[in-house]
């Protein structure tokens, strides 16, 4: 009896741990408590590269804890580059997790594309969203209509996966579709009528709010930070930066072929251009591809400067330096901008050796390396030809040609007519002329 009065405690014990541990999962599921990651595209951020490099990484930690239920965007953005919007939108597309824009501010340009992108989308009291017209990043002026087409399908694929009308978001890029009722020449959109016509899911007044209407209830939010080689990526790839970086490399290195051995001028060039091509790769735009064309393309240009190559050299290596650029860059905008600098730059250092080719390889053999300086042509001497006889080789009117002996020479007469086969006396030399008169037969 003892025993079976025992046994009801601890079994009592047993079935309580096992529900503690049993019940602890479902009883955060039913109050919806959980962790909401936060990434913010706010203060007038560009959205860059840098910018998309650190999102694939909030995004891969949001999706990767278990604890976590949403991912929510905070938008305050004048744009930036459509090619990195797109890896965003990419992500918030294809998220397993609850996406949530909220507009604090501004979602124009690029930033309309992330904002339609997501599953819920909410506004700030005073926000807008629209006007999302590609421009020509080397121009400024409005992108032609094959870019103008891929950034539509960017903007109504994105609405249509979430339910949103796609015509209002083709008339965020395309002028030349609006909707009915449209005021302004590209569509943007207040907060209220962003929500009135059901582009928006609703109105909140804070990040906070705008997660409890997307359903969220208990949360805790978690706001990454930028780590060092993030930042380091993002300032290198600035464009201004990265276009001053090739400059400076390219010119440092013709520094060092004008005057090889320096150690200066090469080292600069060697950490401008690992610069480069290391910001492109801390933002996932640039990889050893890259790298190796750009290392064979300066290979190249120096075999070309010191073995004569008839050419061959020097355009495989600026072709495959021009390649490393174009593939490293973020856009294709930027890429030709930075192909535009670099060209300068090679310009520059070319003229300066073009100046110094002739003093090295086959230049130098090719080149007199003795000038005549002090050295002048004599004119020859004529006067010993005074007395000399000889017969008009034409008719001398008065100039022509006479026959001196095997001598044959250019005269002028004082005037008068001779013909051809007469004897002629030279009577005088005035410099290179040559006065003759004819011989009379009486002499």
């Amino acid at each position: 009896m003892r025993q079976r009065k025992a046994f009801w405690p601890l079994l009592a014990l047993l079935m309580g741990i096992v529900l503690t541990f049993a019940g602890a999962p479902g009883a955060r599921a039913a109050d919806g408590a959980g962790k909401v990651y936060v990434l913010r595209i706010d203060g007038g951020q560009l959205i860059d590269p840098g910018l998309a490099q650190f999102a694939e990484r909030v995004f891969d930690e949001a999706e990767a804890d278990p604890d976590a239920v949403g991912i929510a965007l905070v938008l305050d953005t004048p744009g930036g580059y459509v090619e990195s919007a797109a890896r965003i939108k990419d992500r918030l597309l294809a998220s397993p997790k609850t996406t949530i824009a909220y507009v604090e501010n501004d979602a124009v340009s690029a930033g309309a594309l992330i904002a339609t992108a997501a599953e819920y989308l909410f506004m700030h009291p005073g926000s807008v969203i629209g006007a999302a017209e590609p421009r020509n990043a080397l121009t400024g002026e409005t992108a032609d209509y094959k870019a103008l087409s891929v950034v539509v399908n960017y903007f109504t694929s994105a609405a249509i996966a979430r339910n949103r009308d796609p015509d209002v978001a083709r008339a965020f890029v395309d002028k030349e579709h609006p909707i009915p009722g449209q005021v302004d020449e590209l569509l943007t959109l207040d907060y209220r009528k962003a929500v009135d016509i059901g582009f928006a899911n609703g109105i909140a007044e804070s990040l906070e709010d705008a997660v409890r209407q997307a359903g969220i209830a208990v949360f805790e939010l978690v706001e990454p930070q930028w780590t060092f080689s993030e930042q380091v990526g993002r300032i290198l790839t600035t464009p201004w930066v990265a276009i001053l970086l090739l400059v400076v490399g390219v010119i440092a290195f013709g520094i060092e072929f004008l005057q090889p051995g320096l150690t200066g001028p090469a080292a600069v060039g060697i950490i401008c251009l690992t610069l480069f091509f290391l910001g492109n790769a801390l933002v996932g735009t640039a990889g050893w591809v890259e790298v190796a064309l750009a290392v064979s393309g300066l290979v190249l240009l120096a075999v070309e400067l010191f073995t004569p190559g008839f050419g061959i050299f020097g355009v495989a290596g600026i072709a495959a330096f021009a390649g490393a650029i174009f593939l490293a860059a973020p856009s294709a905008g930027l890429a030709w901008q930075y192909l535009m600098w670099t060209t300068l730059a090679l310009a520059f250092v070319l003229v300066a050796l073009i100046r110094a080719i002739s003093q090295r390889g086959l230049g130098k053999a090719l080149t007199l390396s003795d000038t005549a300086r002090g050295w002048f042509a004599q004119a020859e001497d004529r006067s010993r030809l005074v007395g000399r006889e000889g017969v008009s080789l034409t008719v001398l009117r008065p100039a022509g040609t006479a026959v001196f002996g095997d001598q044959r020479l250019d005269v002028v007469t004082e005037g008068e007519f001779v013909p051809a086969g007469v004897p002629v006396r030279i009577i005088r030399v005035e410099g290179t002329r040559i006065v003759v008169r004819a011989i009379a037969k009486t002499e």
